[in-house]
C-alpha cells in the first residue's frame, strides 16, 4: 500500500509544482510584454539587470531641432545679437531659441535662431558666439541618468578632462576648466518651442 501511494502521489506533487513554476514564469513574462516603452524604461529590472537604453534618433545625424536649453540652475541659455553667451530667466526671450543641429553621431552644433551666432568654446574653456561654424562649435551631447543633457566640447579638453557648457547660479557662463558633468550648472533640459 505504501509503495502504491508513493508511486501515485509523488509524481502528482512534482507536476503541481512544475505547473506552479510555469504559471509564475508566464505571468512575469506577460507583465513585461504588456508594458509600454516608457514603463519598460522605468522598470529596469523587468527583463535584465542592465539599464534599458532610450532611443534618440536625432543623435544619428542630419537632424535639426529648435529648442530652449533650460539649465538646472534655473536659467535659459541665450546667445545675444553681439554673440555674448549667458543665461536669461525670461522663458519668452527670443535669444534663447536655439537650433540644435546634428553634425555627427552624438555631436551637435548649437546656433541662436535670432542672433545667428553659433555657441563655441575656445581652448581655455570660455563660451562665446561665433558667426561661422567650425570645430570650436561642436559639442558632444550626452544624456545623463537624471534625464538632463550635458554638452562637452568635442575639440577641447583640460588635461584630458572634458569641458562642459555650464551656467552658474547667476546665469553667467562658467569656464570649461571648472566644470564637471556632475555639476548642476552643466545639466540642461532641451525644451520644445510651443
Amino acid at each position: 500500500m505504501r509503495k502504491w501511494m508513493l508511486i501515485w502521489i509523488l509524481p502528482t506533487l512534482l507536476y503541481r509544482s512544475y505547473f506552479h513554476i510555469l504559471f509564475l514564469v508566464g505571468t512575469i513574462s506577460l507583465a513585461c510584454n504588456d508594458m509600454t516603452p516608457e514603463q519598460m524604461a522605468i522598470n529596469v529590472n523587468c527583463s535584465s539587470p542592465e539599464r534599458h537604453t532610450r532611443s534618440y534618433d536625432y543623435m544619428e545625424g542630419g537632424d535639426v531641432r529648435v529648442r530652449k536649453l533650460f539649465c538646472r540652475t534655473q536659467w535659459y541659455l541665450r546667445i545675444d545679437k553681439r554673440g555674448k553667451v549667458k543665461g536669461t530667466e525670461e522663458p519668452n526671450n527670443n535669444y534663447s531659441i536655439l537650433e540644435i543641429r546634428t553634425v555627427a553621431v552624438g555631436v551637435v552644433a548649437i546656433k541662436g535662431v535670432e542672433s545667428e551666432y553659433f555657441l563655441a568654446m575656445n581652448k581655455s574653456g570660455k563660451l562665446y558666439g561665433k558667426r561661422l561654424c567650425n570645430e570650436d562649435c561642436n559639442f558632444r551631447e550626452l544624456i545623463q541618468e537624471n534625464h538632463y543633457n550635458t554638452y562637452a566640447s568635442a575639440k577641447w579638453t583640460n588635461n584630458g578632462r572634458e569641458m562642459f557648457v555650464a551656467l552658474n547660479n547667476k546665469g553667467l557662463p562658467m569656464k570649461g576648466k571648472k566644470t564637471k558633468k556632475e555639476h548642476k550648472g552643466s545639466h540642461f533640459l532641451p525644451l520644445a518651442i510651443s
